[in-house]
């Protein structure tokens, strides 16, 4: 690839090795970067649970998407972004041995302190990736951007929003006139905090349907479960038709639903003391973990219109773009913008 660019642009290749999972993510990251005036090209694998096979092919499937990231940056003068480690921090090496020495790499790292067990996070691991400086880590949250200071303290670090793509999905009348729903989406993972759904069903009027939707949840008395894998476009109709979307975790980095959920008007409830807080410059969606509090967000976001939230989302969107704009034109930072915040 051949690209002719203007000072102010740059060519950023993507390398996605969650194809499936992440996206939605790798088209918000791509349309922040070409809404700046960037150029961009995405090589997107799909891992094991979609694509089949072994993790062993996975693995090799990433290292020839990084030996083609490696040909394209090197013709465009560009430099390569990979959306997530296949391996934690031994991405590092990884990713400036696919790439060789001359190719600008940096690495998201959605979770610094996995939720669940992952290769590549033990003391040994970051030992290993600290002796490579020349692959820059990017971070989403000052949660997260505290741990890898303290766990890399060597390394090169900028913390970028998270994209945002404000969209709506039209709602049929039904919709519109039906009881409140609240919603809480995605797979169960043990962070998931029961116990305060089950104490918050208590709280909530009788007029307003609860409802959980994904894998592997238990029964949770107050909620209608439905235990069951939820495509992508499924996902966006509960979404866009819930009147809340609920965040119960009891420890994130930051949460993919939450932004979804604002993209497509609706408003998400989670954590005071999380990244969710980042998102807006009130804690009326915000909850502490006294259930009442949670019971006062859930019904302030019930009342809270769509049009309030699309003017959430589209502030959230215009400050990734500037960001990461700023980010593909070499300016590296370690602490994130605080001049974009959305209100309502």
């Amino acid at each position: 690839m051949t690209t002719s660019t203007t000072p102010s642009q740059a060519v950023v290749v993507i390398v996605n090795p969650l194809g499936g999972t992440l996206k939605h993510y790798t088209d918000g990251v791509t349309a922040a970067l070409r809404g700046d005036g960037h150029h961009v090209v995405v090589e997107s694998i799909f891992e094991p649970c979609v694509a089949g096979g072994t993790a062993l092919a996975w693995l090799g499937r990433y290292v020839r998407a990084l030996l083609r990231a490696r040909r394209t940056a090197r013709q465009a003068d560009g430099r390569v972004l990979v959306t997530w480690p296949v391996l934690g921090h031994l991405d590092r090496p990884l990713v400036r041995a696919a790439l060789g020495r001359h190719t600008p790499a940096d690495i998201v790292m959605h979770d610094p302190e996995p939720l669940v067990h992952a290769r590549g996070y033990t003391r040994l691991a970051r030992y290993v990736a600290s002796l490579i400086r020349s692959v820059s880590v990017v971070a989403h949250s000052a949660a997260a951007t505290r741990i890898l200071e303290r766990h890399c303290p060597n390394t090169p670090l900028t913390q970028l929003p998270h994209p945002v793509l404000p969209r709506r999905i039209a709602e049929s009348q039904d919709d519109q006139n039906a009881m409140p729903v609240v919603r809480v989406l995605g797979q169960f993972k043990p962070d998931r905090d029961v116990h305060m759904l089950r104490d918050l069903a208590t709280k909530i009027d009788n007029d307003v349907r609860l409802e959980i939707v994904g894998r592997g949840w238990p029964a949770v008395a107050g909620w209608q479960v439905e235990d069951t894998y939820v495509s992508e476009e499924r996902l966006d109709e509960l979404m866009a038709t819930a009147d809340a979307v609920l965040v119960p975790y009891r420890r994130f980095f930051q949460s993919g639903i939450a932004f979804r959920a604002l993209e497509l008007g609706t408003p998400a409830v989670g954590p005071l003391d999380s990244s969710m807080a980042e998102l807006y410059t009130h804690d009326q969606f915000l909850a502490s973990d006294c259930v009442d509090s949670w019971a006062a967000a859930v019904a302030a976001a019930i009342e809270t219109s769509p049009s309030d939230v699309n003017d959430i989302a589209t502030n959230l969107g215009a400050s990734a773009q500037s960001d990461w704009g700023t980010w593909a034109r070499g300016a590296k930072r370690t602490a994130a913008r605080t001049d974009h915040k959305p209100t309502i």
